[in-house]
């Protein structure tokens, strides 16, 4: 059993995602999203200047998690969010998101929105906790499964 399910939970920091953390976010997507982000897709987005993306880190530096955005005209856009299998259920990704939120109202947005498969249920839940509504649907917005997408939007003003 690994050292964080036996009530030894390391210190998770949500910091800036760097340069040097993205072959490890890559490896993570893969495990996590039928349709990964490449590392050069994950540069361009980082180096693009309107995307802001974090990685949960242990003390040691593993990375466990990460999130990211884009921005535009006064809108967030949550591109993904990810946290390893055995880090989850420790408000990790809760934590990722409040980071998220803070740098959307930092930048002034009026909302930020996102797509979550219909069948992520813990996803889901996670939005909703953190104020997300369901605005809409996206019918066969993902592939690999073939399933329809909510839209899910928190407004920050």
């Amino acid at each position: 059993m690994p050292p964080e399910r036996r009530g030894l939970m390391p210190k998770i920091s949500i910091l800036p995602l760097e340069k040097e953390d993205i072959p490890e976010i890559a490896k993570l997507e893969k495990l996590c999203f039928s349709q990964p982000w490449s590392e050069k897709a994950f540069l361009d987005a980082i180096t693009g200047g309107n995307s802001y993306f974090v990685a949960a880190k242990t003390p040691e530096n593993l990375i466990v998690g990460y999130g990211g955005m884009y921005f535009a005209a006064g809108e967030g856009y949550i591109y993904n969010i990810a946290v390893k299998k055995d880090f989850r259920g420790q408000k990790i990704g809760q934590n990722i998101i409040k980071k998220l939120i803070d740098y959307s109202l930092e930048k002034n947005l009026e909302f930020l929105s996102l797509e979550v498969r219909e069948s992520n249920i813990p996803a889901i839940n996670l939005y909703k906790k953190m104020n997300f509504k369901i605005m809409g649907k996206r019918r066969d917005f993902y592939s690999l499964p073939k399933e329809d997408a909510f839209i899910m939007t928190l407004f920050l003003k």
